[in-house]
């Protein structure tokens, strides 16, 4: 009986390596693309024609690279251990709905942006807000139906961001998201009826004051 427990245990250790090495591999070829694209988009950065671009892929590059992060604290068992910063908002959460524009445009669904908070700062890691923000603008763009609408306003001493539109179903994004919304400070939550959802991120405001008068 113990020979036979001690057996499947060390089957168990070959197969868990086996899939540990697997994850390696993985982590090893998405690395070197993320670096190469990395690149290109610095130097689009620098171009006046390609700067729009390069805004776009900004927060995309980011949320790759925390999953990236994450692929390889995975090994460990664990997530990776977020960096908290001081940042403006809606920078990244432009370039996060400028990478899914031209998808978007292409079967006649226009986006509308609502920002009524300016230059409203928060202090959260760049990586985790970058996943929680591409994540819902994801779910509303490949799960949903009409305008992706959204809107950013002051609730107390937080900014809500909230994204709109008609849902046709929800995604295993949402729950990254929420994990996500979570890791950065923040919250997720859902709203609206079965033809109208509205996602709601939360984040604690940092310093807006000083943003604004900048």
């Amino acid at each position: 009986m113990i020979w036979g427990v001690a057996a499947l245990l060390a089957l168990w250790v070959v197969e868990l390596r086996r899939r540990l090495e697997l994850v390696a591999r993985a982590e090893h070829e998405i690395r070197g693309p993320v670096g190469v694209v990395s690149l290109a988009a610095e130097r689009m950065r620098r171009e006046p024609a390609g700067s729009h671009y390069a805004r776009a892929l900004d927060a995309e590059l980011k949320r790759l690279r925390a999953g990236l992060a994450d692929l390889a604290a995975a090994r460990a068992g664990r997530r990776r251990r977020g960096r908290a910063r001081r940042m403006e908002l809606e920078p990244l959460v432009r370039s996060g709905l400028d990478a899914w524009r031209p998808a978007l445009r292409a079967v006649g669904r226009p986006v509308r942006v609502d920002w009524r908070v300016g230059r409203a700062a928060v202090r959260a890691d760049r990586g985790r807000l970058a996943q929680a923000l591409g994540n819902v603008v994801a779910n509303a763009a490949e799960h949903g139906d009409g305008p992706v609408e959204l809107r950013a306003e002051r609730k107390g001493g937080a900014i809500r961001v909230e994204v709109r539109n008609r849902q046709a179903g929800r995604g295993r994004g949402l729950g990254i998201a929420s994990e996500a919304a979570r890791e950065a400070g923040g919250s997720l939550r859902l709203a609206g009826g079965e033809d109208d959802v509205v996602v709601a991120l939360e984040l604690p405001e940092d310093g807006a004051d000083s943003l604004n008068a900048a």
